[in-house]
């Protein structure tokens, strides 16, 4: 056994769904072959997540505020994503407050809290970007599957330096919201 085959066979233990492919054209690059394969794993993880982005939305949603727009609760997160004041100025709507919010939840109407997230979710994706190259498709803790959904759904409740740190650490640091939901168990839960 040569190199290359010991090469794809460790790849087949590691990357879950792989296939063995049939043998390199003489003088192919195994490396070449391996990124080939991440890339297609990065593709598929993307298109997903295109086609769930709305049912994804939907259960953070549900997770975050049993899906009620009027949400808000004692540590100054407010609307169905339960939005802090960090992730408000950075969609734009950092104006709102919780005052205001309580006050008078059309300040940050249903519609305004979905642009919101929708440009939360882009943010984030950008900011995680290297991170969701390097670790979609690897498993953690023996059974966390890593996916695009659930690195954004970690990232929105912890926020995206935590979700880095637990993937760099590969789950040894396992940071918590102040309701203890850890990053793991968003990564976890969003993997489905």
């Amino acid at each position: 056994m040569n190199i290359r085959h010991i090469i794809i066979l460790i790849t087949a233990l590691i990357i879950p769904g792989f296939l063995p492919a049939p043998d390199l054209p003489p003088g192919g690059n195994s490396f070449l072959l391996l990124e080939k394969m991440r890339t297609e794993i990065i593709r598929k993880d993307k298109a997903q997540y295109l086609i769930k982005y709305n049912r994804f939305k939907r259960t953070l949603a549900r997770y975050e505020s049993n899906n009620n727009w009027k949400e808000y609760n004692r540590y100054g997160f407010i609307g169905k994503y339960q939005f802090g004041k960090s992730a408000l100025d950075a969609t734009g709507f950092g104006s709102v407050t919780l005052e205001s919010f309580k006050s008078n939840p059309s300040s940050f109407s249903d519609q305004d809290q979905e642009k919101a997230m929708d440009i939360l979710l882009k943010i984030n994706e950008s900011v995680m970007r290297q991170s969701i190259n390097k670790y979609i498709g690897l498993t953690m803790l023996d059974s966390i599957r890593i996916t695009r959904m659930g690195i954004l759904a970690a990232a929105h409740l912890a926020g995206p330096a935590n979700v880095k740190e637990f993937l760099d650490s590969f789950g040894r640091i396992n940071a918590k919201d102040r309701m203890g939901t850890h990053i793991s168990d968003y990564i976890n839960l969003f993997s489905r």
